[in-house]
């Protein structure tokens, strides 16, 4: 058809009339089909299909179990050294099935409770409540929670803990480390202690205690003239050959804070090296070991044999310079059982003071995992 045959047509019709013919010829002329177009309010026909296919089909909840964390990262803000923070973290079920909680971990300083339940239904919660104990803690604090979960794609979920803690009094060092200290030497070192409070009441210390009878602690006044004190930590000559540790607690009216002394007393006898690893060792191979210990006294010092903790573990003594120095060879025994292997030797000599030298061996035998 064309407009000339329509001339006919058009000439017992209006304007409004006329138009609709024009678009089905068009129509037709190009193959298609006609399209009645609405206003914006009232679409329809083609229009409407095509504005729901753009908008795409509504979102359906994962097939299977699926977690979600609500609020993943708690922020505490700041708070003062000492203060329990106390949070509770929501894990959402948003899947089709029932979300398993297999358990949880947090890292140090924070300890969290078992979830309020392990099973969650499609749609439900379960809460992780968390405690942070800010004793001996400063500055920024960042605390990672884990739930374990059956989430095919998220087993693993996160939970962030932060803030900012503030102390109120501050030993300088926090930790007295003597190192290491020969038997009979007395050693004295000073710890600052400050008030960051700053408060408008008086800063006190005292009373002031430790466990080890060879260390003496003693507190003046600070040379510079502000609030606090000076610790005068001393070891004392008494103290036994070994590694020792001790807590010094700095009783004040703002709040009690504790300085650690630790450090080693060596004597006239000393190992090189201290302890014996095996490593990993192959199934059935035996394994040497060798260890030198030195008399630097001026007396001579004899050996008079070594024995193990372990029967797979043996060693002899050679010496190098009888008195002074001797040559101790450590045997792992062959078709030593697979697993994992530790152990102490001990050094017998005439020392008065070191009759036993303790020597820790320790390693994996075998393909043992665990």
């Amino acid at each position: 058809m064309n407009f000339h045959d329509m001339r006919p047509i058009s000439r017992g019709i209006g304007i409004g009339g006329f138009a609709i013919l024009i678009a089905l010829a068009l129509a037709i002329a190009t193959g298609g089909n006609p399209c009645w177009a609405q206003s914006p309010a009232g679409q329809s026909g083609t229009s409407a299909a095509a504005g729901a296919s753009a908008a795409g089909p509504k979102a359906q909840p994962a097939e299977g179990p699926k977690a979600q964390i609500v609020n993943p990262v708690y922020n505490f803000g700041t708070v003062l050294e000492g203060q329990h923070v106390n949070h509770s973290f929501t894990v959402r079920n948003v899947g089709t099935k029932d979300l398993i909680l297999n358990g949880v971990k947090t890292s140090c300083g924070c300890t969290a409770a078992a979830p309020s339940t392990n099973r969650v239904p499609p749609g439900g919660d379960s809460e992780i409540a968390v405690s942070f104990d800010t004793h001996f803690q400063k500055g920024h604090r960042e605390r990672t929670i884990t739930v374990y979960s059956n989430d095919p794609a998220n087993p693993n979920l996160l939970m962030t803990l932060q803030g900012n803690v503030e102390v109120e009094v501050e030993a300088t060092p926090a930790d007295v480390m003597f190192g290491k200290v020969h038997q009979g030497t007395e050693a004295t070192m000073e710890v600052v202690v400050s008030d960051l409070a700053k408060g408008s009441k008086g800063f006190n210390v005292g009373p002031l205690s430790n466990t080890s009878a060879s260390i003496k602690v003693a507190s003046e006044s600070r040379k510079d003239g502000k609030p606090g004190a000076i610790l005068k930590v001393t070891l004392l000559k008494s103290m036994p050959i070994g590694q020792f540790d001790d807590s010094i607690n700095v009783v004040n009216n703002v709040h009690p804070i504790q300085v650690h002394v630790s450090g080693i007393v060596t004597g006239d006898l000393t190992l090189d090296p201290a302890q014996v690893s095996f490593g990993i060792v192959p199934s059935k191979q035996s394994v040497i070991r060798i260890l030198r210990l030195t008399n630097e006294g001026s007396r001579a010092v004899n050996v008079l044999g070594v024995s193990s903790t372990d029967q797979s573990v043996v060693a002899s003594v050679e010496p190098v310079r009888p008195g002074k120095e001797y040559k101790i060879t450590v045997e792992l025994r062959k078709n030593t059982p697979d697993g994992q292997l530790r152990g102490t030797l001990a050094i017998r000599t005439d020392d008065a003071e070191q009759s036993t030298v303790s020597v820790p061996f320790y390693g994996i035998i075998g393909s043992f995992e665990g």
